[in-house]
C-alpha cells in the first residue's frame, strides 16, 4: 500500500541526494531514518538482529588511516 507525502524543495532533493542507481524513495527512507530506541529490550533486539555492514568510502578510509595520531593545527 502507498501513501502520498507532500516535501519542501530542499527535503525532496536531500532524499533525491541519497538515492543510489535502482532506489526508490522507500528504501532511502528505510536506510537513514531509524525510530529512536527507548528501553533496553528495544536496545538488545536491535543488537540481536542481523544488520548489513556499513557503506564505506574507501578513499576516506585510507586517508583517515593514513592520518590517524597526526595532530591538529598542522603542527608536527
Amino acid at each position: 500500500m502507498s501513501r502520498t507525502i507532500t516535501l519542501d524543495a530542499a527535503a525532496y532533493k536531500l532524499l533525491r541526494s541519497l538515492k543510489q542507481p535502482g532506489d526508490s524513495f522507500t528504501r532511502v527512507i528505510h536506510r537513514h531514518v531509524h525510530k529512536p530506541l527507548d528501553t533496553a529490550g528495544e536496545i538488545e533486539d536491535y543488537l540481536d538482529s542481523p544488520h548489513p555492514p556499513p557503506k564505506v568510502d574507501a578513499d576516506i578510509l585510507e586517508r583517515v588511516i593514513k592520518e590517524r595520531g597526526r595532530r591538529s593545527g598542522g603542527r608536527k
